[in-house]
């Protein structure tokens, strides 16, 4: 007979714990971006249909699919089918790839909290300057930006003194340039720049410091560099924590919870309020909330509000399944679903407010559109949020804050990815939980140690988007088609309403069968298509695109193997 499965201690800490995997950094650098990028208010509403449609009803199959067979996800759909344990080892494949990545974002926060405690990443300002390319005299004190250019300047030539590039100093954009000239004050001489990048690097800007200092970037992704040994010191120290939080599953995890969720949660109300009281913030709010609704009627809102909603809720990386299979007999999957989808969207929303208030500040500051200093992924964390703090009062204590914040939202994220490959391990092998720790965070930290290197932030790129946008929908699209269209979605609806405190009607089976698989292959061929452009800063040349691939079709290869294993579970 099979032994007694661990359940969490309460329904709060379930809910803590999948609020805290689908919360992640994901809410305060991806989603802001993303919803500008879309149309604003107009992604907003795309956002929100989706949630409902996509993902409430996969947050309830996930759940229903783990406890219907108190299995992880390799053991629930191996119980569903024998012939596909291996599909269950390729959905913990891609949340173990993306935990190896994710530590690395968590050792760049540990660093940056230091760096923030002593503002390390401050440099020299003005060190770039060189009176041969100064445009005019100015009585403007140092680093000041002229934000109302005189007409007699219009027209007048210049050289960047940090890039060497020829510009004309513009007021308006002319087509084609992004903004007009910055022209930035230094001893007594104004210098112009074409873009905020260079403009930022002559006032000293974070951006150098990160991409150069701290992670000594290489220029193309195979290019080692160098081996970053303070990153080490925060990798490990990240790879504690997160194996410290499941080393007793579920009972350390409904302990950590507590604090991992509801300590960002007061940080970022903190961040929205101080940011909506900087000058500017409006500018910053109303770029994030002016709806285009224009783009409603666009197909890429639509794929990136699908796309967003599946990765922000953590769907198809195999967690929600392991944290099912540990709710007890009885229990509430649909209400559970509700609360904790609608809790992970206000706050990714609450974040976006935290972050354009702040970036409204900073651009009013540089006399330039919102967005051209908006960056996505860890540029809008690691060098437009370090700028600002540096311009708000007591710079330290908000810098530590903000990044105490990041590690929160990243580290529930890390160890829910790293509980569903635990508990697969457990499952199969009965090993205990704390060897299946080791064993699954020990290589883990192994496949990360070369992300600690200049090509690091390279590697981190490419995997990151080939496991989002290709290996998530490939495991959300096969679990649609087994359980929608193999066993029956209205069988396992009808196993949801009998544990849940309302019904769920056939619209389920609607977004299950149809709704859901037609928006996954719109959205694969749709990125096949636009993937025909480069990819990436560095531009997606033939050696990355199938590192990329590679990486795919592995997973599926190690599933059947790791499916045809011999394994000690109960007959």
């Amino acid at each position: 007979m099979a032994a007694r499965r661990e359940t969490w201690n309460s329904r709060t800490a379930f809910i803590l714990a999948a609020i805290g995997s689908a919360i992640g950094l994901g809410n305060i650098w991806r989603f802001p971006y993303i919803t500008y990028e879309n149309g604003g208010g107009a992604f907003l509403v795309a956002y929100f249909i989706c949630l409902f449609l996509a993902g409430i009803p996969l947050l309830m199959l996930e759940f229903s699919i783990g406890h219907k067979f108190h299995q992880a996800a390799p053991g629930a759909f191996k119980k569903i089918n024998p012939r596909l344990e291996w599909f269950g080892w390729f959905a913990v494949g891609v949340g173990f790839i993306i935990v190896t990545y994710y530590a690395i974002i968590m050792a760049w926060s540990v660093n940056y909290t230091y760096e923030a405690a002593t503002l390390g990443w401050v440099q020299e300002s003005g060190k770039y300057a060189d009176i041969q390319y100064a445009i005019t005299g100015t009585d403007l004190e140092d680093m000041e930006v002229m934000t109302d250019i005189p007409a007699f300047l219009t027209g007048q030539s210049f050289v960047s003194p940090v890039s060497g590039e020829t510009g004309i100093i513009l007021t308006e954009p002319d087509g084609s340039q992004e903004v007009g000239t910055i022209l930035v004050a230094f001893e007594g001489s104004l210098y112009g720049f074409n873009s905020v990048a260079d403009a930022n690097t002559f006032m000293g800007s974070p951006g150098d410091f990160f991409f150069n200092d701290f992670l000594g970037v290489t220029s193309e992704p195979w290019d080692i560099g160098e081996f970053k040994w303070p990153l080490f010191i925060g990798f490990t120290l990240a790879w504690i924590w997160i194996v410290a939080s499941v080393w007793r599953g579920t009972k350390t995890v409904s302990k950590v919870v507590f604090y991992t969720v509801l300590i960002p949660w007061g940080l970022l109300v903190l961040f929205v309020i101080r940011g909506i009281t900087l000058p500017g913030a409006g500018v910053g709010l109303k770029y994030y909330l002016t709806p285009v609704w224009s783009k409603l009627l666009s197909s890429d809102i639509w794929l990136a509000a699908i796309s967003q909603v599946f990765f922000s809720l953590s769907v198809g990386f195999a967690i929600m399944i392991a944290y099912g299979s540990f709710l007890p007999k009885k229990t509430n999957i649909a209400a559970n679903a509700m609360i904790i989808g609608i809790a992970d969207a206000l706050t990714a929303f609450f974040g976006g407010m935290a972050v354009f208030s702040a970036l409204g500040h900073h651009a009013s500051s540089l006399g330039v559109p919102v967005s051209q200093v908006v960056e996505s992924g860890p540029g809008l964390a690691f060098v437009a949020y370090p700028h600002i703090i540096c311009t708000l009062p007591a710079p330290r204590i908000f810098g530590v804050l903000f990044f105490i914040m990041l590690l929160t939202l990243a580290v529930d994220s890390a160890f829910s990815l790293l509980e569903a490959a635990t508990a697969s391990v457990k499952d199969k092998w009965k090993t205990s939980h704390r060897k299946a720790n080791l064993i699954v965070g020990g290589t883990a930290f192994l496949l990360g140690l070369p992300m600690l290197t200049g090509m690091g932030i390279h590697i981190l790129d490419i995997a990151d988007h080939f496991m989002n946008c290709y290996g998530l929908t490939f495991v959300v699209l096969g679990e649609v088609l087994i359980i929608g269209w193999g066993t029956g979605a209205n069988k396992q609806r009808k196993y949801i309403n009998e544990n849940s405190s309302f019904n769920v009607g056939r619209w389920w089976n609607i977004c299950i069968c149809w709704l859901i698989p037609m928006g996954i292959v719109w959205m694969i061929y749709s990125e096949i298509l636009e993937r025909t452009v480069p990819y990436g800063s560095f531009g997606l040349r033939s050696q990355e695109f199938l590192f990329g691939w590679l990486l795919i079709i592995l997973l599926p290869i190690v599933g059947v193997i790791l499916a045809k294993a011999r394994g000690k579970q109960a007959q």
